[in-house]
């Protein structure tokens, strides 16, 4: 006899999140964008790549700068502070790390990446020697207890091994998160496919830190919204948010534009957990039109998004760009000026950071709103080729699907009377199933 025992699983300490695959923020921008501009801080501060946390009441961002976008001066990492996380300042006036001669980032640091766990901060971020050429790229960790003097590890963590695989040619960009008290970082790979090119997201795991399992290849960039017919590249600069159980992904998308490969839009995914099935927006964030100081069709782009989460409810994201020229015809308008040496600087209403948020509706428990679990009634457990859902909301179901434990997943057949559902198992092989109803994953094993 075939049977099906159904483990509805509503409480996280059993390991299993609950998510609504529908479901994605919505993001309304600050009007007063970009917040921090160019040359803000020091004179020719091109300021990128931004990473925000909250540490008791204070918002910290730790991002890269060089002096001027010309390529001469080499990029470092500092660290500004707010009370609010739109006005920001320096602190310390300093860089907190740089280029050191010698070492594994002598020619520079960036993208940096920091999270608090069990009273260190670490530092994740990219690190090269001196060319900055892309193979040379390498994900590096530091150590600090005040966050800001670091002491960097005497070896990078991650570098790309020049094989035909999706990593390859290079690893950069980390994004890290504090999930099921280990660090996650996410990566930015390059790398080939079969006889494509691939640029997706890669995942490496620490429980201290500095000591990592193999990397995986977790997120590609959705076909059914950027196709790569169309010019669409792939994914970089991912950071990640932990809400309750489920993982929250931000990345650029990037597009080949007139043969130069740019960062264009900002996307958002989720899991459950890292190691099961991403689901992907199905539209961006936001693109570089949707911004006067990122919309333009020369060297313009929107890139590294970053996101944090609110005790009053707002998921808040930070984010670069720029717009250097627009072209119009035969003619082009640059938003840019030169220096007596020679370097480059743009117009600082056309370079910068700009925020957005949105505010979840039930701001006294974000984690209810996100796991917020229609009633129903699911019977006979254990069941032999159908099960029987009674639901209030029934009406609302669209669609049910399964996924084993390969990530496929399948639709089911069901029938709809009222407020009950009727669904066909008995096709069933035996074996572990996610179910899916109306985004909410259950746990089944088909005996």
């Amino acid at each position: 006899m075939k049977k099906i025992i159904l483990f509805f699983c509503l409480f996280t300490q059993f390991g299993w999140a609950q998510i609504d695959i529908d479901f994605f923020p919505q993001f309304q921008a600050f009007a007063g964008n970009p917040i921090i501009k160019y040359g803000d801080g020091f004179a020719g501060a091109a300021w990128n790549d931004p990473c925000v946390l909250k540490i008791n009441g204070q918002y910290i961002m730790y991002l890269s700068a060089a002096q001027g976008i010309s390529g001469v001066n080499k990029v470092k990492i500092y660290r500004l502070v707010s009370n609010d996380g739109y006005a920001w300042s320096l602190s310390p006036s300093s860089p907190v790390i740089e280029n050191d001669s010698g070492t594994y980032y002598a020619g520079g640091a960036e993208t940096p990446s920091v999270v608090y766990k069990n009273g260190v901060y670490h530092l994740y971020l990219t690190t090269y020697p001196f060319g900055n050429n892309g193979q040379d790229f390498a994900i590096s960790h530091g150590t600090s207890a005040d966050g800001i003097s670091w002491t960097m590890d005497p070896n990078t963590i991650l570098e790309s091994d020049g094989s035909a695989s999706w990593k390859g040619y290079a690893v950069a960009e980390p994004g890290a998160v504090v999930y099921r008290d280990s660090i996650y970082v996410f990566f930015t790979a390059i790398g080939t496919q079969g006889a494509s090119v691939v640029q997706g997201i890669g995942l490496i795991k620490s429980a201290d830190g500095t000591n990592f399992t193999a990397p995986e290849q977790k997120v590609t960039m959705p076909q059914s919204v950027y196709p790569s017919a169309n010019g669409w590249y792939g994914l970089s600069t991912p950071s990640a948010l932990a809400i309750n159980d489920s993982l929250y992904l931000f990345t650029d998308v990037a597009r080949v534009i007139n043969g130069t490969w740019t960062q264009v839009a900002l996307h958002q995914f989720k899991a459950n957990s890292a190691e099961e099935q991403w689901y992907a927006d199905d539209a961006p964030i936001h693109t570089m039109q949707d911004f006067s100081w990122t919309n333009g069709s020369f060297y313009s782009e929107l890139r590294s998004i970053t996101p944090l989460l609110e005790e009053d409810g707002r998921l808040r994201i930070w984010y670069a760009g720029n717009r250097l020229a627009d072209v119009s015809g035969s003619d082009t308008t640059y938003h840019v000026v030169f220096d007596s040496l020679g370097n480059i600087h743009p117009h600082p209403d056309y370079w910068g950071i700009g925020t957005s948020e949105y505010q979840f509706p039930n701001t006294t428990n974000i984690n209810a709103f996100l796991n917020a679990q229609h009633s129903f009634r699911v019977y006979p457990n254990p069941a032999k080729d159908y099960v029987i859902i009674q639901a209030e909301n029934a009406e609302e179901y669209k669609n049910i699907f399964l996924q084993n434990t390969l990530g496929q997943i399948q639709t089911i057949p069901f029938e709809r009377k009222e407020k009950t559902l009727f669904v066909d198992v008995s096709s069933l092989k035996t074996g572990v199933y996610f179910f899916v109803l109306n985004g909410r994953a259950q746990k089944i094993i088909k005996q």
